[in-house]
C-alpha cells in the first residue's frame, strides 16, 4: 500500500481544514496518509511517503510563509524527487504562479 504525507502551516486554521480535508479524500481513495504539521516536517521524514500534498496559506503576493513553510521547503524541496506532489492553499494565490513553478 502507497503512504502519503499532508504538510501544512497555517495562520488561521483554514490551510489546516483544508490539510484535513485532503486527509480524508486520500484515506477514501484507500491510501494511508499522515498529517504532519510543517514544523514537524524533515526530509529523512518525507523519504517514507510516495506522495506528499503541501499546504500554505499565500502570504501577500504569492508568496509563502517566510518564518516556517518556506525554510521547510528549502530543506525538503531537494529530496522530494520522483514523488507525487500535490499542493492547495487558501487566500490569493493569484494566477498560481509559484505552484506552476
Amino acid at each position: 500500500m502507497s503512504k502519503a504525507a499532508v504538510i501544512y502551516w497555517s495562520g488561521t486554521g483554514n490551510t489546516e481544514a483544508m490539510a484535513k480535508a485532503v486527509e480524508e479524500g486520500v484515506k477514501t481513495a484507500g491510501v494511508e496518509c499522515d498529517v504532519i504539521p510543517v514544523d514537524e516536517a524533515s526530509a529523512s521524514r518525507l523519504a517514507d511517503y510516495s506522495g506528499i500534498a503541501f499546504g500554505c496559506p499565500a502570504m501577500g503576493d504569492e508568496e509563502l510563509e517566510d518564518t516556517e513553510f518556506q525554510p521547510m521547503w528549502n530543506a525538503v524541496s531537494g529530496a522530494i524527487a520522483g514523488k507525487k506532489i500535490g499542493l492547495f492553499g487558501s487566500y490569493g494565490w493569484g494566477d498560481g504562479d509559484w505552484m506552476r513553478r
